[in-house]
């Protein structure tokens, strides 16, 4: 029987390995995202009508009694301003809710958009997608955001006052 033979090498032959580069951290520092506009389309449904449409991100976004899918209006700190939809014309003790044009979710259901919006934590919206709305309706988010965007940034400086 012949034993199998392991050539060795000899220690004048010796192989140098090569070391990976060493990686660097960049410490720079990072900025915040800058805000892109939507994108537009117009749309004719008809010779006298015409629609200016936007493209919006949408996420679902988990409350406490389900998820349903709200329009990322802008960001701040961590968290996403954000208005929900729903398909009901009231809320809770008979509170109207504002009726779009079209639905954002391009499924032809009559859509109603929440009259207050919504800043939580990125991690609770799950499932981004696209959809449209009206520019109409778009300007009218921007409003609702911005309300509850204010109302948030008034919060947070009234706790670091009393801290």
């Amino acid at each position: 029987m012949q034993k199998d033979r392991q050539t060795k090498t000899k220690p004048s032959q010796k192989q140098t390995l090569k070391k990976p580069p060493k990686k660097t951290v960049n410490t720079k520092e990072v900025k915040p995202a800058t805000k892109k506009p939507p994108e537009k389309a117009t749309i004719k449904l008809n010779d006298d009508v015409a629609l200016e449409i936007v493209v919006v991100p949408l996420k679902r976004h988990k409350d406490k009694n389900d998820s349903h899918y709200h329009v990322i209006v802008d960001n701040i700190d961590e968290n996403h301003v954000s208005v929900g939809f729903t398909t009901k014309p009231k809320k809770g003790k008979n509170s109207p809710n504002y009726k779009l044009e079209k639905s954002p979710l391009d499924d032809g259901k009559t859509s109603f958009m929440r009259r207050q919006g919504t800043v939580a934590p990125k991690g609770e919206y799950k499932n981004p997608r696209k959809g449209t709305m009206t520019s109409k309706d778009y300007s009218q988010a921007q409003v609702y955001a911005e309300r509850a965007k204010q109302k948030y940034l008034s919060k947070k400086t009234t706790k670091k006052s009393n801290d």
